[in-house]
């Protein structure tokens, strides 16, 4: 390979190796959220025709309890035709109690309440503020953490944070 071509293949690598940075950095800016939950065991597609209801069902088997058996997470997207969808978790013990229902809430501009899940060990993240004159204007933030023990949803600790208008930002 001459010089002219091993010249053009490395500045090309280079571009390619600038522009992966690039994208990296432009999703974490633009928002790209992960709620820390692993590839779903199970997924269900809704098809909805007027656009409105549970669009989504995504079932993860996760011991969240640390008893050595898989409890359930559904993750559900409720879509309303407007910038004000919601995702919610329904967490299912193995004994079959049902924990309180977790919900975000999303505006166009900004997510009020949002959660982050981490495994081993299980841990609920939970970033929230209040509305102000509307869901673009930033609050203060209270950030939550629990655990779940004695088969309840267990707040460990629990801070606040400046105000900011999405709370995606802090998980």
């Amino acid at each position: 390979m001459d010089a002219d071509v091993m010249r053009k293949v490395l500045i090309n690598f280079f571009i390619l190796l600038l522009c992966a940075a690039c994208t990296k950095q432009l999703d974490e800016y633009t928002g790209i959220f992960s709620d820390g939950l692993p590839i779903p065991d199970k997924t269900e597609i809704f098809d909805l025709s007027d656009g409105y209801g549970t669009k989504q069902i995504d079932t993860f088997y996760i011991d969240v309890n640390d008893n050595g058996t898989k409890d359930t997470i559904k993750r559900g997207r409720f879509v309303t035709s407007t910038a004000h969808s919601y995702t919610f978790y329904d967490i299912y013990l193995d004994n079959g109690k049902k924990l309180e229902q977790l919900t975000t809430l999303e505006g166009a501009d900004c997510f009020l309440r949002a959660y982050k899940f981490q495994m081993r060990p299980f841990l609920i993240t939970c970033a929230s503020r209040a509305i102000g004159k509307d869901y673009i204007e930033p609050t203060k933030v209270k950030i939550e953490k629990f655990e779940i023990k004695d088969n309840k949803i267990k707040s460990v600790s629990s801070r606040e944070h400046r105000p900011i208008c999405d709370v995606r930002y802090l998980l």
